[in-house]
């Protein structure tokens, strides 16, 4: 599951209209006025209104044309929309501003690799995790597990999932991916370990308790995957997710009886 960092933009709380309504006709004021359209196009874009969200990122682009971050919006805006080489051009525009962004980088690989430009991909994705500044390397190092599994190198997945957990050991998306990697090779011992230490950390992620509950049925662990199906009952509030656990817990129990 690659992912792209939208999210991150939401948590910025800004007086939007008090800063429109103060814009005058100076470059400083552009770029004020630049920079509050962005922000109201990456809420829009949040609340998946993209009609709103490319109003007002084209707005903010035509008010502050070198800015590097309006063009990476706009190429998630664009991927958003499903125009992938639109995308690209805003994202690349972005890199051919400022070379070490890393958050542009790490978007245009997700770009690629929704093109199966696998190698292309890599090489983003690779280029923004190794750039020291970057906040967040672990979401590079997944997206790179998860371009080198579609291109069929599971062990160079399993490394850069490893080197996901290394960078944050909380980041729960590269511990469902490694053991996924290694229970498709065998090692579901393995497999077993990497969603123990899951739980261990994250107490509270459902879907490690669900697929340890799996992995050790798998190894004729009927007790513990009971234990770790009880638990998606007890963190879980997805219907879903609590409907399949119900079902393990039932079969489990009827076999004990």
């Amino acid at each position: 599951m690659i992912r792209s960092r939208i999210m991150a933009f939401l948590s910025v709380a800004c007086l939007f209209a008090a800063i429109l309504a103060g814009c005058a006709g100076t470059s400083v004021d552009r770029k004020k006025e630049a920079d509050a359209r962005m922000r109201m196009g990456v809420t829009y874009l949040g609340q998946r209104n993209l009609p709103m969200a490319m109003r007002e990122l084209t707005k903010a682009s035509e008010l502050d044309p070198k800015n590097a971050e309006v063009e990476m919006v706009l190429g998630l805006a664009y991927q958003a929309r499903g125009d992938l080489s639109k995308a690209e051009e805003h994202l690349r525009r972005a890199i051919a501003m400022t070379p070490d962004y890393a958050d542009a980088r790490n978007n245009l690989g997700i770009v690629l690799a929704e093109r199966k430009e696998w190698d292309k991909a890599i090489l983003e994705f690779e280029a923004a995790a190794a750039n020291v500044m970057y906040t967040t390397p672990e979401r590079a190092y997944f997206n790179l597990g998860e371009a080198y599994r579609a291109k069929g190198d599971p062990a160079r997945g399993e490394g850069a999932y490893r080197r996901a957990l290394r960078a944050n050991d909380r980041y729960a998306p590269a511990y469902s991916a490694l053991s996924g990697v290694l229970g498709g090779q065998g090692n579901w011992n393995d497999a077993a370990s990497v969603l123990a230490r899951c739980v261990e950390v994250l107490p509270d992620y459902a879907p490690c308790w669900m697929e340890l509950g799996r992995v050790n049925l798998r190894l004729s662990r009927p007790a513990d995957a009971l234990k770790a199906f009880d638990k998606v009952l007890e963190v879980s509030a997805d219907p879903e997710t609590r409907k399949q656990a119900a079902g393990y817990v039932a079969l489990l129990g009827a076999e004990k009886r």
